[in-house]
């Protein structure tokens, strides 16, 4: 069987979450001012934002924002919710490609593969994420699950996203870092999910994908190995 198109997860998979985190600490820290622990510096904010995003973004910002407070990083605590604004305002300032984030989706498309996204999260950030990143023309088709009106895992977005491309599942590849919203979820919808190991976060409680690959940077080839088995 050929494959037709891949399918991409957002964060973790064409956006490096972690050099973008790396970028924004120093307008998170002058956000938080007053907030902050004494020597709390930018640099230790972001090793911190980056280390609480490894090992707890899977179960959601809250239990990062936990994270951040167990170690110290605020005197006094602010309410989440304004850690959680900041972000999502700043998360509309930066955003950092891969360095192949452009190189592997013009050689896909090189290979006369469709291409899609489906990510979750506000929809209004996503496609704030998606201009700075210069990937506004890269799809096919896109859908941003905020604005869709379904997050993954349902598999709703994973049906439309087929009929939008006119392909069927079958013939589709899902990329994306998550267990459960990106391998589990696009398997059930009868995608083959190709796992990228970008983030370090695991859910164990979901059966890894069949196909798994460090970064992005290495999908043209098991995509060429794939359709020539």
């Amino acid at each position: 069987m050929k494959y037709e198109g891949v399918v991409f997860d957002l964060d973790h998979t064409l956006f490096d979450r972690y050099a973008t985190l790396r970028s924004l600490a120093p307008d998170f820290c002058a956000r938080f001012d007053g907030w902050l622990a004494r020597g709390m510096t930018a640099e230790k904010m972001a090793s911190l934002l980056c280390e609480g995003d490894t090992n707890y973004i899977y179960h959601g910002w809250k239990r990062v924002f936990q994270f951040l407070c167990d170690k110290g990083a605020f005197d006094p605590v602010p309410e989440y919710e304004m850690y959680r604004q900041t972000l999502l305002d700043l998360f509309t300032k930066y955003a950092v490609p891969y360095s192949f984030t452009y190189s592997v989706l013009e050689e896909l498309k090189a290979r006369g593969l469709k291409i899609g996204l489906i990510t979750n999260g506000n929809g209004d950030i996503q496609a704030k994420k998606i201009e700075l990143l210069g990937l506004t023309d890269a799809f096919d088709c896109a859908i941003l699950c905020g604005h869709f009106g379904v997050q993954k895992p349902d598999r709703a977005p994973f049906d439309e996203m087929a009929r939008r491309l006119s392909i069927p599942a079958e013939k589709l590849f899902y990329v994306g870092d998550n267990p459960k919203c990106d391998v589990d979820a696009s398997r059930n919808a009868g995608y083959t999910p190709i796992e990228v190991l970008t983030a370090k976060c695991k859910l164990q409680e979901f059966e890894p994908a069949e196909h798994r690959i460090e970064t992005v940077a290495e999908l043209p080839a098991l995509i060429d190995r794939l359709q020539s088995a």
